[in-house]
């Protein structure tokens, strides 16, 4: 009762542009919450809530749905099933299939996805013994807030960058997670008219990060860069290399993804891992003042770092924190490598630099040059 066409139409519209499923558990125009009988306060027209675990009620908290004027919705509730949320007699809004609206950036986005590039790749391989080079490039989204913007930010310098690694002799890039500030239809058309524009020559691939989901913070959905890019964990194979992708933009890692992992570091094959946010036990990179590996991820850290050791993994490259730094644990070599164009705040512990990565591989093992936007490479 109390739920107009109009709120309806709304609600729907927020289900379709985040992919979770919403629920209205209540509504000011009854006067009181059938949950629990109280009146509503004057503030709030709708209660809703997201079928999901608790945490995606923050993830989701700020999600704009004001299809109504001056429509704000009050307190929010999570439901771990649909129907459970049905049971309850909510009224539940599941996401279409199909987009509200002609979505001309997949069209943008169709030759860029991660398929794409590999099979680029594959026509072009590499023979057993071969050494050659890729590079990286770090975390690019140019700064959530303005301040930040204003104080650290650096306009043009990912574009920079990634033409100077497209005209290098690499074999392909790697971008390694948080492309745009926010994971928005908007802010993904922007960057894929930018790489159409600038009509790269080498395979582009990305890694997701924590920005490229809807919500940077905390578990939300990817539905858009998945939609756009494609999966979010590959494998490619190239010589006597196999490169692995694992997404732990969510900030974890679960002991499904940490079993397909396990299963991708097959024998004979030495391995280069890509993730986005280090792990947290590496506290140089994520411990901030007195909170221990806040910059990292804590989710099945240990359990990766251990999978890294067993497997003498030769590379992790990392993002997520905005610098430049590389440490060894149990042998194996994490490098951070997050100044592509993002932000550079203040760190003791980094070298901040907006910068690439050329990285050789070969029989001999790996070396990484940094490529400085401003002065002279130098070895890592």
């Amino acid at each position: 009762p109390g739920v107009t066409p109009e709120h309806a139409q709304a609600v729907q519209k927020l289900a379709d542009e985040t992919g979770q499923a919403w629920f209205v558990h209540g509504s000011r125009q009854t006067g009181v919450r059938a949950r629990d009988g109280a009146a509503f306060g004057p503030d709030s027209d709708l209660d809703l809530g997201v079928v999901g675990p608790p945490e995606a009620v923050l993830a989701h908290f700020s999600a704009k749905w004001d299809g109504v004027p001056d429509a704000k919705h009050g307190p929010m509730w999570s439901a771990p099933t649909v129907e459970e949320a049905v049971g309850k007699g909510y009224l539940v809004f599941k996401p279409r299939s199909v987009l509200p609206y002609p979505d001309e950036v997949a069209a943008l986005a169709a030759p860029l996805r991660t398929e794409h590039q590999l099979a680029r790749l594959q026509q072009n391989p590499r023979s057993k013994g071969d050494t050659f080079r890729f590079a990286v490039i770090g975390d690019a989204e140019p700064g959530r807030f303005w301040f930040s913007r204003a104080l650290f930010g650096a306009p043009g310098v990912f574009w920079k960058l990634l033409r100077r690694a497209d005209e290098s002799k690499v074999d392909f890039v790697v971008q390694l997670g948080d492309l745009v500030s926010r994971g928005l239809r908007d802010r993904f058309r922007d960057v894929f008219r930018g790489l159409r524009a600038m009509k790269l020559t080498k395979p582009f691939l990305t890694v997701i990060g924590n920005h490229d989901r809807h919500t940077p913070h905390g578990v939300s959905n990817d539905r858009l860069y998945r939609r756009y890019w494609g999966d979010t964990d590959w494998v490619l194979d190239r010589g006597d290399w196999r490169f692995i992708t694992v997404d732990n933009s969510a900030g974890r890692l679960t002991a499904a993804q940490l079993e397909w992992l396990k299963g991708a570091l097959v024998p004979g094959k030495r391995f280069i891992v890509f993730i986005h946010i280090p792990p947290a036990p590496l506290s140089v990179f994520t411990d901030y003042g007195g909170l221990k590996g806040a910059g990292g991820f804590k989710q099945g850290a240990e359990q990766f770092m251990r999978l890294m050791s067993a497997h003498k993994v030769d590379r992790v490259y990392m993002g997520h924190v905005h610098g430049l730094a590389a440490v060894t644990r149990d042998g194996v070599r994490y490098v951070l490598s997050g100044g592509g164009g993002s932000p550079l705040y203040p760190n003791q512990a980094l070298n901040l630099i907006h910068h690439t990565l050329e990285v050789e591989v070969g029989p001999s093992g790996v070396s990484e040059t940094v490529h400085p936007l401003d002065g002279r490479p130098f070895a890592l």
